[in-house]
C-alpha cells in the first residue's frame, strides 16, 4: 500500500517514464525468452540515433524509472533486461548508447556475468564492479 501512495505522489512525467520502463522491461524479458540472443540484438540497434549529447536530467530520469521498474522484476538476469529496456527508451528519444557485456569472478571464484549501458559518459545501468568487457553493441 505504501508503494501505491508513493507512486500516486509522483509527478505525471515520472509516472509515464515508470510505465514506459516497466513495459519495455517486460517486453525485453519476453524477447530474451523466445528468441536467441543474436536476434534480440537486431531490436536494439542505434541506427536512427543522433550524435548530439542529451540532457543529463533526462538521462537521470530514465535511469530512475528503469531502476524503479526493476523492483517489480521476478527474474534473475535483471541487468541485461534493464540494459535492453533502457536502450529502447533511449532509442525512442534518438539518443545513442552502448550496451556492454562483461564477466568477473567473486571471492569464491564463481563466474559472474553482467550487462551495463552507458550513453556518452553517463551510465544508465551501472557497471558496478571490476568486470572485464567482452562484447559491446
Amino acid at each position: 500500500m505504501k508503494q501505491v501512495i508513493k507512486f500516486s505522489k509522483l509527478p505525471i512525467q515520472e509516472k509515464l517514464l515508470f510505465v514506459e520502463a516497466l513495459l519495455f522491461s517486460y517486453s525485453a524479458k519476453v524477447l530474451l525468452l523466445i528468441l536467441p540472443f543474436k536476434y534480440c540484438l537486431k531490436f536494439v540497434s542505434n541506427d536512427k540515433c543522433e550524435d548530439t549529447e542529451p540532457d543529463v536530467r533526462e538521462l537521470k530520469q530514465i535511469k530512475k524509472a528503469v531502476y524503479r521498474s526493476n523492483g517489480l522484476a521476478f527474474w534473475d538476469n535483471k541487468c541485461l533486461v534493464m540494459s535492453l529496456a533502457s536502450r529502447w527508451m533511449l532509442q525512442r528519444r534518438r539518443i545513442p548508447s552502448q550496451i556492454s557485456l562483461g564477466v568477473a569472478f567473486d571471492e569464491k571464484n564463481n563466474f559472474i556475468a553482467h550487462a551495463w549501458l552507458k550513453t556518452f559518459e553517463y551510465e544508465i545501468v551501472d557497471k558496478g564492479g571490476n568486470y572485464r568487457e567482452l562484447y559491446q553493441f
